[in-house]
């Protein structure tokens, strides 16, 4: 029996819920929101930063990630941050896109 790790399956769960939301986005600029009956929130992107974010302090807890991996780190964390926090100041197409494109970066500093 193959034994999963917390931070593998948390990783995955990111993931998923980058590539969701993305496809959600996308479905819904296409067919309009009343096709779904509920309106995708805004904040999706802060929202799966703050698990990345959980992600990577709980990795850090846990000694997966090293002290010479934390630069690396930090500096993707507030490039994060500050595409997420322009996303939901004026969110377009291709802002979405970046923060997926961020979030996703950010997520595969982490071990595998």
């Amino acid at each position: 029996m193959k034994r999963f790790s917390v931070h593998k399956i948390m990783k995955y769960w990111a993931m998923l819920s980058v590539a969701l939301y993305s496809l959600v986005f996308i479905d819904v600029s296409k067919a309009g929101d009343a096709a779904f009956g509920i309106p995708i929130s805004p904040n999706a992107h802060l929202y799966t930063y703050f698990v990345i974010n959980g992600m990577a302090r709980g990795e850090f807890m846990l000694g997966r990630l090293r002290q010479k991996d934390m630069p690396v780190l930090i500096h993707m964390d507030e490039v994060t941050r500050k595409i997420i926090l322009h996303n939901l100041s004026a969110q377009t197409i291709r802002s979405d896109f970046q923060a997926d494109q961020v979030l996703k970066n950010y997520l595969d500093l982490f071990p595998h």
